[in-house]
């Protein structure tokens, strides 16, 4: 798993959940400030979209997870230009890695390269390179937009109106009645059938939301309960991944033939569609021989036991 700064403490179930979501958000919030500079600075830039990418996700998280204790307009603004630093980042990360798969792993793009032609590798090579760099526009103006606005100044008055708020919950019992209602929204959509790639996608999102309210209460649950329940919510991730990264690049392939000028590109550009149409679906029938019912009640009674279970302090 993949932890950061922002993790808390274990055994933090009487501290106040005000106190502990004063430091969550502090810590994200600034997180995502700094990787949002990183990425608009030259070198590993890849990996930087990345990581703001992520730091995103892990930022609107904790708003979720606290949101009864944030000042409410506050709240809303950072939630809106989040989501927004999460669609370009977004953008320029499936760009970054459609164009490893096709250029820097030749063993994995094989059917890719194969299905286009060798002959149009370079033009498409080269479209990438320019798709790229145009999708890191919006997050440099994104930078300069928000630095404008007091990124950090609006921080410190959103933790400080945290602090504010009347009343005092001890943060155990805060993030078992937070936690419940995601855990059943989840598997409310688990229990579904998957019958197309939006009701994948979907399931994906939810098991996300799932996995991050989990690491950000992770001090008011017993850690083995806990880390079994994450590990199950991660290795779904990466199950359900492999699907979404090839229906995602499938589409993309289609859009990108029905272009005025792809014509040198459209066929192919249409071979590639196809062979990732191919590897989507291979991979959405792996996910669905994995994911079964068993599967899937056994992963329910672990959360069941660990919202009934608390930490030893």
């Amino acid at each position: 798993m993949n932890t950061s700064s922002s993790r808390l403490a274990p055994h933090v179930e009487h501290v106040s959940a005000k106190q502990v979501a004063a430091r969550t958000l502090r810590l994200r919030l600034d997180n995502v400030w700094a990787e949002l500079h990183a990425a608009c600075d030259e070198g590993q830039v890849s990996e930087r979209v990345h990581r703001l990418r992520v730091a995103t996700r892990r930022t609107l998280a904790a708003i979720e997870a606290f949101r009864d204790l944030l000042p409410t307009h506050r709240a809303a603004w950072f939630a809106k230009r989040l989501r927004r630093i999460r669609h370009s980042a977004g953008d320029a990360r499936d760009l970054d890695v459609l164009t490893e798969r096709l250029v820097r792993e030749p063993v994995q793009a094989a059917p890719l390269m194969s299905a286009a032609g060798q002959g149009a590798r370079g033009r498409l090579v080269a479209m990438l390179a320019r798709k790229r760099d145009v999708s890191r526009l919006p997050i440099r103006e994104l930078r300069e937009t928000l630095a404008a606005a007091d990124w950090t100044g609006r921080t410190e008055k959103l933790v400080d109106g945290i602090a504010r708020r009347r009343g005092r919950v001890p943060f155990g019992r805060y993030a078992r009645r937070r936690l419940k209602p995601l855990m059943e929204r989840f598997f409310a959509r688990a229990d579904h059938k998957l019958r197309d790639a939006a009701e994948i996608h979907r399931l994906r999102i939810e098991g996300k939301k799932l996995r991050y309210a989990l690491e950000i209460f992770s001090g008011a649950f017993p850690a083995p309960l806990q880390a079994k329940c994450q590990e199950s919510l991660e290795r779904l991730q990466r199950t359900l991944g492999d699907f979404t990264d090839h229906a995602a690049a499938a589409d993309r392939f289609r859009r990108w033939s029905r272009e005025d000028g792809a014509c040198a590109e459209r066929d192919a550009l249409t071979a590639l569609r196809k062979a990732e149409d191919d590897l989507a679906d291979k991979a959405r029938q792996a996910f669905a021989k994995w994911w079964n019912a068993s599967r899937r009640r056994q992963l329910r009674r672990a959360f069941e036991r660990t919202l009934k279970r608390r930490t030893s302090a």
